[in-house]
């Protein structure tokens, strides 16, 4: 699977403080570059080039990076502590015989310091109605033009179907998912 675009698309991060406090963990114990140790208590605050798409959407071409960053000194290049977080769903086709597009929703945080580069993601994968022999490859020329089975009485949708069990030990979230552009999943 490839980070495509109109393929795969950035999730949108809504109301993220401009400041955020963090606590250092134990590999900054090990680090002994960095002014800060395991407990350090660190004020970051949003750098400029936070929610700034680091590049072009061109179809067919890589996905550029758009993520939401902080650091201590509040830039993005002189730093001694940087968290930065990202996301994008990526519709593909599980296997050469699938009948429906699945959507997986990559999310992730890095952490860069001074001897400490650690990076957390998780990825969840949802099942679609979107017909394998829809084209895809192509951004949509209008966001309410996507038409979907169990629509909304318009012929037109904004929400992907899930299908399946909930592992053991699972919870259940609720809240809003909003991918690049007016698409949306309300969970």
């Amino acid at each position: 699977m490839s980070d495509i675009y109109p393929l795969s698309m950035h999730c949108r991060f809504e109301g993220f403080p401009a400041r955020i406090r963090v606590t250092c963990g134990q590999a900054f114990d090990t680090a002994r570059a960095t002014p800060y140790s395991y407990g350090s208590r660190v004020t970051l605050s949003q750098t400029p080039r936070s929610g700034v798409l680091s590049g072009t959407l061109t179809p067919g071409e890589p996905l550029p990076t758009l993520e939401t960053i902080y650091s201590d000194t509040g830039d993005d290049d002189d730093f001694s502590l940087k968290l930065a977080h990202y996301g994008y769903g990526r519709f593909y086709l599980p296997d050469a015989d699938a009948s429906r597009y699945a959507l997986a929703l990559v999310k992730g945080i890095r952490v860069e310091a001074t001897g400490v580069y650690r990076s957390f993601e998780t990825v969840d994968v949802w099942d679609t109605l979107i017909p394998a022999e829809t084209d895809l490859s192509a951004p949509l020329a209008a966001p309410d033009t996507v038409y979907l089975q169990d629509d909304d009485g318009t012929g037109r949708t904004s929400v992907l179907w899930y299908r399946g069990d909930m592992p053991a030990g699972g919870i259940v979230v609720t809240g809003t998912l909003q991918l690049g552009g007016d698409v949306a999943l309300q969970l």
